[in-house]
């Protein structure tokens, strides 16, 4: 079957315009995504919101988020402070999907990660894989002070 001039023109102004159709749809998306992801940049403490933070109905401490969202590379990214008061834990130990670490500023205290309770102060830091039971306690007379990191990689999310 021949198909004459004008089919033949309708058929590629029509093919033309469905690739560019879904090309600028692919393209929407893809920087719907970018403005939604973190975007690099240097956070001051200042600048971060410190909120309360109570466990089963108790004051423990206080958190603030310096950045959170999905990053070009992982999915669920937060990096914050906490202040944990003397005596207390944030919460019980728990596990999540994300790698988490935190990094000891001030204060003393004790870390369980995966199976072992190692006693911490100034400069230790605490590195956990995905689902890997750990928690913070607060053994000294002054606030333990730490900084956390939390991904989830967006390869192993898939």
């Amino acid at each position: 079957m021949r198909l004459s001039p004008k089919l033949k023109i309708r058929v590629a102004t029509g093919t033309a315009l469905l690739l560019a159709i879904g090309w600028s749809a692919r393209e929407i998306s893809h920087a719907r995504e970018a403005a939604d992801q973190v975007r690099s940049g240097t956070f001051s403490l200042k600048d971060v919101k410190m909120s309360d933070v109570q466990d089963g109905g108790k004051a423990v401490g206080q958190n603030g988020v310096y950045v959170s969202g999905d990053t070009p590379g992982s999915r669920n990214f937060i990096t914050g402070r906490f202040v944990i008061a003397p005596g207390q834990s944030p919460h019980a130990p728990h596990r999540h999907p994300e790698e988490e670490v935190m990094v000891i500023e001030s204060g003393q205290g004790e870390i369980l990660c995966d199976g072992k309770t190692t006693p911490v102060g100034p400069g230790s830091v605490m590195y956990s894989t995905p689902g890997v039971l750990h928690g913070i306690n607060n053994t000294g007379s002054e606030p333990i002070v730490f900084y956390y990191v939390k991904w989830e990689s967006k390869a192993e999310a898939k």
